[in-house]
């Protein structure tokens, strides 16, 4: 992303040296009538930013582009969508060769680009050059956004953290349609003058913009562990104290009641004998809810009274016919994460 925010600054200086400079070979017949050695100097240097603004521009967006598709394919690592995002990837790369093709071979020869009065219609128009470079920007774009929207569809996150990620693609359409706007004031002959250099800068802006919001994002995630829980329902769960239930600590404050346990290795509920304890299925929908990775580790002890010296003869007494046995056992599992 370095590199994007390099060009995107060279482009802004071209922008500001094209408007508020001697202007360049696009120019009227009138223009070309009142030329002086002076002014035809001023366009020269202009024609020459201009060139620049090209350049600048088509790397500024694709490497915009390049940034959004190293996050999908963070994102679909292990997805099938991964192979998708290695097509567009393909197709964007071709994209870049042929408008490159096109910037180097349109207006023959090279300098013919910075003459004034232009040699060719292709040196101050770039008609041919426009057309290519504005079919695979707006192509790419839109490839991008159908990669990326399914994502977004089936992303299990709140409903609020769903709309601002929402938002940020609402700016990529925003893209698209500058990029359209573009296109149209450099190449439709009624709409033809220098307000494509608006619009130019605004595609390159909310570009760079889109790209680094997903990141700006999730350090702020980072930063404020609240945001990253936003939206999401967490309940409470006590115990009755006069049950004689515990409760266990869990990430943060969070308090979750814990069952008693009675005598012979049972709970005092003994129907939930055969599945998780109440108390532990509110653990684990806490934390499937709030972290990606979860480790269980069920462990079962027991605690046997050792019999004393009474007990001893009294055991015997009852193996002799002479009184009852008795034993005692007390045991209890417990979830340790």
């Amino acid at each position: 992303m370095t590199q994007a925010i390099l060009w995107y600054t060279l482009l802004y200086v071209s922008c500001n040296e094209i408007i508020f400079g001697g202007g360049s070979n696009f120019m009227s017949q009138e223009d070309i009538d009142n030329l002086t050695p002076t002014t035809q100097k001023e366009r020269v240097a202009g024609s020459k930013w201009v060139l620049v603004s090209e350049s600048s521009m088509v790397l500024t967006i694709w490497s915009c582009k390049i940034c959004m598709l190293v996050i999908y394919r963070r994102l679909t690592q292990g997805l099938k969508q991964l192979k998708l995002v290695n097509a567009v990837g393909v197709y964007v790369l071709l994209g870049f060769v042929a408008i490159e093709i096109a910037y180097f071979t349109s207006c023959r020869p090279f300098w013919g680009y910075w003459s004034v009065p232009a040699i060719h219609e292709q040196c101050w128009s770039y008609h041919n050059y426009a057309i290519i470079e504005g079919c695979f920007n707006v192509s790419a774009d839109t490839c991008l956004l159908l990669v990326g929207l399914p994502l977004l569809f089936r992303a299990q996150v709140p409903v609020q953290q769903k709309l601002i990620l929402l938002g940020i693609f609402g700016m990529g359409i925003f893209v698209i349609t500058a990029a359209i706007l573009c296109k149209l004031y450099g190449l439709y002959p009624p709409l033809i003058s220098y307000e494509y250099l608006n619009w130019f800068y605004r595609e390159a802006s909310v570009s760079v913009y889109v790209t680094n919001l997903p990141v700006i994002y999730s350090l702020l995630r980072d930063t404020f562990p609240a945001l990253a829980r936003w939206g999401y329902i967490t309940n409470k769960s006590s115990a009755n104290r006069s049950n004689g239930g515990s409760r266990m600590d869990v990430n943060g404050g969070k308090e979750y009641p814990l069952k008693p346990f009675n005598r012979l290795g049972s709970t005092v509920d003994d129907k939930d004998d055969e599945g998780p304890t109440q108390s532990q299925e509110h653990i684990i929908a806490y934390h499937k809810r709030n972290s990606p990775l979860e480790i269980h580790k069920a462990v079962t002890f027991t605690v046997q009274k050792e019999s004393s010296d009474d007990e001893d003869l009294e055991a015997a007494r009852a193996a002799s016919g002479d009184g009852p046995s008795h034993a005692w056992a007390e045991s209890g599992a417990g979830m340790v994460r």
